[in-house]
């Protein structure tokens, strides 16, 4: 069977087999300016690789999820400051308690609670920005050399058909989830990285929203890929 995909222009491509490998997309926070400083001391998400270029800085993280907790971890080692700004009365709530004692436990990592990032500051670079302390309605400005963006991730999926299998969130189904939410018919075992529909592969963000990393959405492309050449074998192609 042939599977088709429409691109925009009207262009299309006919092909075997499919691998849907279109990851995720940050949620974007809705302040003034915000964008012309994306890449210019302002992230969403962070590496590991980032936290070398903060040494000496005082940063700001967004957000109170464990992806936060664990940047705020690695970038300790090299800013001078880490502040943790979050909506929430505390990181308790949101956050693993491991990664909560280990927070506390760093001089240099700070959390200010029921708070906002209002206003972003900065010519070439991000210089500093305002912060909504909603107790009290005060806003007030800090001096900031980066500032990473923990508020999660959305998988748009909407315009891949019905017969695609996706969780409540968007999210691609593959593998055994499928058998669990009643959408695999056919009699074999589908493929770990199998969706719905027969042929169709899902591998990394768009798939996986439990460890959204490189390297494991890297392994799974490959598996994908793998696992497409085993289907078309199977199938004589």
């Amino acid at each position: 069977m042939t599977r088709e995909v429409l691109l925009d222009g009207n262009d299309r491509v006919k092909a075997q087999t499919l691998i849907l490998a279109t990851g995720v997309s940050w949620r974007r926070l809705p302040i003034d300016g915000i964008n012309r400083l994306i890449g210019k001391g302002i992230y969403y998400g962070a590496a590991r690789s980032e936290a070398a270029a903060t040494h000496g800085h005082d940063i700001h993280l967004i957000g109170g999820g464990n992806s936060a907790g664990q940047a705020a971890l690695a970038f300790s080692s090299h800013a001078r400051s880490v502040t943790l700004v979050i909506r929430g009365e505390s990181l308790e709530a949101s956050m693993s308690r491991y990664l909560t004692e280990q927070l506390a436990a760093k001089t240099n990592i700070a959390v200010m609670a029921r708070a906002e990032v209002r206003a972003v500051y900065g010519e070439t670079s991000l210089t500093a920005i305002d912060i909504l302390d909603s107790a009290s309605g005060k806003t007030s400005r800090h001096a900031c050399g980066g500032l990473f963006i923990f508020i999660g991730a959305d998988a748009e999926t909407g315009w891949l058909p019905p017969e695609v299998a996706r969780d409540a969130r968007g999210y691609v189904l593959t593998g055994s989830d499928l058998r669990a939410a009643g959408r695999w018919s056919a009699k074999r075992d589908p493929y770990l990285l199998e969706t719905s529909v027969p042929g169709v592969f899902a591998c990394g963000d768009v798939q996986d929203h439990v460890y959204r990393q490189a390297i494991t959405a890297a392994g799974s492309g490959c598996a994908a890929a793998i696992e497409a050449e085993k289907f078309l074998e199977e199938h004589g192609r």
